[in-house]
């Protein structure tokens, strides 16, 4: 039987409930969060990732030889279904222009003599790529070295036969790569699975805190309170609970899209998988409600928000592992809710993971959503009993004067602290906090399983091999192939090496047999990295076993090799391609909450409209803000992190104020629109994760439905992003960048225009 004391309870959540569902049915900007975020969001996602796999990328031949072997190579290019052969230039001065401009991602070049001289010097054939945009640049090269290759495997055998030898003394052990849960090496299913959660993750801390910080209008929760005759806990939990159902809805959407509709399927429990979702929900809503009532103030709140929500997936190890990251960035990976719940994720949805191996993630979510909420409460009932406190929230600048406004502007920035937080103090802790995610720039000891069933000379210098290499460690050596899958599917590892029985018998008489490497598709990113380490181990061990056919090894020493080299981001390192591409987003969500903060809280003091003197005068203080934050970015940050900066100056320094005019006059326009200045954080916080995939620089605008990528261009980020990659890092000159410097421009003189509309309408006082 219930006590008193429990149904009270109960009729508390119940009206709580009732009045929160209430409130979102006649608030539009609720609605908007709630439905039309979403919808917007997951949908661009959706469209963005339809394709899934990199096709058609364009690239550059230079063939200096012009022989049948080169010509065998372009049409093994044109033919693989992964590039597109968009230039043949005469030599590769030609080709830097298309590379800096972003017209090529990758060039292969033939130099003169290749074939004639094959055997008899030691020619290479080289690959450069686009460092600078390392998806598709890596993917890019790695496809035209496999044409080369293939061109190349006549040759090698015609050579070996005429030396008397096999052909299989001359190369070392293939490695049969798979990549298990994804083996289409889709973007889809790996960018999905990682965007997705991620932004409802984000909306939902943020319509959270817009939900329990609505109470402290006035500056307290006591009047709520007393409507809800004290009993805070049942009240919040009533209050939180439309919250927790409508994003856990989303995401069980977004699941029967990705796994039922598009047809990756679920490899493990759907019920583990639904019981992580709601979870990462939960404590979502806990974590905002403690984040409210520990700082009273939804600014703060929402700042903080940002913040820990905001970056989440670069915390995450879903993209570089943290492994040999700071202490700090492990740390911080470990606290975040999201950590553990994409590790559930993957394992139930991509490896089919026992249902052990996910619930201490599970359990950790479900601990801590209790604990925070039980923080929460007593922290609720203190600041319930404090007395509500007057803020000063006017912004009056003088509407006739441009320098009046240009200087009221500046000091209403300096005046109000989310302001001040927003513009000023964000754009210095992004610029340190950021980057921690990616400190360790390439993946390092990732965690291998080798089920050796040779046991041999070969497969044991193999395995010294390996360990020496940087990415990989091999943390077990096992005789089951079946107990090393295991251990991958549950997280221990992060690959399977399988040396078959016989391998070094069979290179040493001709007729080698493969290695088996088995990959965490749910992780395409340590993919490659650990690819490379095992055929380069692979190969030094081949070759010691080789020494003894004097000729064969002599053969193979003068053979045609093909050397991939990168640009503009020569050590591969990941921080150096995402963290360059992301400060874009975050000058921009900077910027913009700035200019809407600031508008908002215009509209919501009733300030007078300003005339179009003063209206230019605001549009240039907070134009001037953004390029100062902009050139702290491409000066001292980039400096201080070392990362590619300042390949063209005069090129940053035109793009720099037409990109922050754009960016202040589309915040200005969309703050006009808000009844409150906290809508600003709510609505736009969300943004950012889809718009730096929709800027280009993870997945390219070539691969995206042309109406989708016509879209991203409104938002200047994403010509930014492509902007300043490009003259920060490849050096492009003007002329080069001029297509996305003519979209800001365009881009600054509508968002102007329509700024200028909305300020100086007098329906705005």
């Amino acid at each position: 039987m219930t006590s008193p004391a429990g149904r009270r309870s109960g009729g508390v959540f119940a009206r709580a409930l009732r009045a929160e569902i209430a409130h979102l049915a006649r608030s539009r900007w609720d609605q908007v969060l709630l439905v039309v975020m979403p919808l917007a969001l997951l949908g661009a996602v959706t469209a963005m990732l339809f394709q899934g796999v990199v096709r058609d990328a364009p690239v550059a031949v230079v063939d200096q030889d012009h022989s049948a072997f080169s010509r065998a190579a372009i049409r093994n290019m044109q033919s693989s279904p992964g590039l597109r052969v968009v230039a043949q230039p005469p030599d590769l001065q030609a080709t830097w222009p298309l590379m800096r401009a972003g017209r090529i991602y990758s060039v292969a070049y033939i130099p003169k003599g290749i074939e004639r001289n094959a055997f008899r010097q030691s020619d290479a054939l080289i690959v450069y790529y686009n460092g600078a945009f390392q998806t598709v640049g890596a993917l890019a090269s790695t496809a035209q070295t496999l044409a080369l290759a293939e061109a190349a495997a006549p040759m090698i055998l015609e050579r070996a036969r005429a030396a008397g030898l096999p052909a299989a003394e001359v190369n070392p052990p293939a490695v049969q790569v798979t990549l298990l849960g994804n083996p289409q090496l889709s973007f889809e299913l790996f960018l999905g699975g990682l965007i997705a959660p991620g932004v409802l993750h984000l909306l939902m801390a943020c319509a959270a805190v817009m939900g329990v910080g609505r109470e402290l209008r006035g500056g307290s929760l006591m009047a709520w309170s007393a409507r809800m005759d004290g009993r805070l806990a049942a009240a919040l939990a009533g209050k939180l609970t439309p919250y927790v159902v409508v994003f856990t809805l989303w995401g069980l959407a977004w699941i029967a899209w990705l796994c039922g509709w598009r047809g990756w399927g679920v490899e493990g429990s759907l019920a583990m998988l639904a019981a992580g979702l709601v979870a990462l929900m939960a404590v979502t809503a806990a974590l905002s409600a403690l984040l409210v009532a520990l700082t009273g103030d939804m600014d703060v709140t929402f700042s903080a928000t940002a913040i820990y929500a905001g970056a989440a997936i670069a915390f995450s190890n879903g993209t570089l592992p943290l492994n040999h990251g700071p202490v700090f960035s492990q740390v911080w990976s470990a606290i975040l809710p999201f950590t553990h719940y994409l590790r559930l994720q993957s394992q139930q949805m991509v490896l089919g993971s026992d249902l052990a191996a996910s619930l201490p993630s599970l359990l950790i979510l479900a601990g801590v959503a209790l604990a925070a909420f039980a923080l929460a409460v007593p922290l609720a009932h203190r600041l319930a009993r404090r007395a509500p406190k007057a803020e000063d929230l006017s912004l009056e600048l003088p509407p006739r004067s441009f320098g009046g406004a240009f200087l009221g502007g500046f000091a209403g920035i300096f005046k109000h602290r989310p302001l001040s937080s927003t513009l000023l103090l964000a754009v210095v802790a992004y610029a340190f906090y950021y980057p921690l995610a990616y400190a360790g720039q390439t993946p390092v000891k990732l965690p291998l399983a080798i089920v050796d069933q040779d046991d041999s000379a070969l497969s044991r210098r193999l395995v010294r091999e390996i360990a020496a290499t940087q990415a990989l460690d091999p943390v077990a050596i096992v005789r089951s192939p079946d107990e090393a899958e295991r251990m991958m599917r549950n997280g221990r590892v992060d690959a399977v090496l399988n040396i078959p029985s016989r391998f070094e018998a069979s290179l040493v008489h001709g007729d080698p047999k493969g290695v088996g490497l088995y990959l965490n598709g749910a992780y395409l990113v340590r993919v490659t990295a650990m690819g490379k380490a095992l055929a380069g181990a692979a190969a030094a061990a081949a070759e010691h076993a080789l020494t003894p056919v004097s000729e064969a090894a002599r053969l193979a020493e003068r053979a045609p090799s093909v050397v991939q080299r990168p640009l503009y981001n020569t050590a591969e390192g990941y921080g150096s391609y995402a963290v360059p591409a992301v400060s874009a987003i975050i000058l921009q969500q900077t910027l913009l909450l700035g200019a809407a903060l600031f508008a908002g809280l215009r509209r919501e003091t009733g300030a007078q409209p300003l005339a179009l003197r003063g209206f230019l005068g605001l549009w240039t203080a907070l134009t001037t803000v953004g390029c100062l934050s902009s050139l702290f970015y491409f000066g001292f940050v980039f400096w201080f992190q070392d990362y590619p900066r300042m390949g063209d100056l005069a090129g940053v320094l035109l793009a720099t104020p037409i990109f922050a005019a754009g960016v202040s006059a589309l915040g200005l326009a969309i703050g006009s629109l808000f009844d409150r200045h906290e809508r600003a954080m709510q609505i736009l916080v969300g943004t950012s994760v889809p718009l730096f995939f929709l800027g280009g620089a993870a997945w390219p605008l070539f691969l995206m439905p042309q109406p989708l990528a016509w879209l991203a261009h409104l938002s200047p980020s994403t010509s930014a992003i492509q902007a300043f990659v490009k003259l920060n890092a490849a050096g492009a000159r003007i002329p080069e960048v001029a297509p996305e410097l003519l979209t800001l421009l365009l881009l600054a003189i509508l968002f102007g225009a329509l700024a200028g509309w909305r300020l100086t309408r007098p329906a705005q006082a």
